[in-house]
């Protein structure tokens, strides 16, 4: 396999938090979109800036850019993710991404 070949498959998910009729907040997946992409390394200058913001990037994958639609959320190995950051770099958008408390299971039966 080539270096900058799409090797990562994951479906980014549109979720809304809406609560129910008592007040109880329930996800609701509202759309879905299975893609492929190319997985990135996460950086040392990445790992740096993600320690001084608390906030710990797990995974970086880049695709094309007209596949994003703007979902806040992938799922990716059976793990959900939340997509922190975007990064524009040409034909391609690099999502970077931190893994969610949120199970497969709690979405699992919307997704075909």
């Amino acid at each position: 396999m080539f270096p900058s070949s799409p090797n990562i498959k994951l479906t980014l998910l549109k979720l809304n938090n809406t609560p129910d009729s008592i007040g109880n907040r329930t996800l609701i997946l509202t759309s879905f979109k299975e893609v492929i992409g190319i997985n990135l390394s996460v950086t040392s200058k990445e790992y740096y800036e993600s320690k001084k913001t608390d906030i710990r990037i797990d995974v970086a994958v880049k695709i094309q850019s007209f596949l994003y639609d703007g979902s806040r959320h992938a799922l990716i190995e059976s793990k959900v993710y939340k997509i922190e950051r975007t990064y524009i770099s040409g034909q391609f958008i690099e999502l970077y991404f931190v893994e969610t408390k949120i199970k497969k299971g709690d979405i699992d039966g919307l997704i075909g």
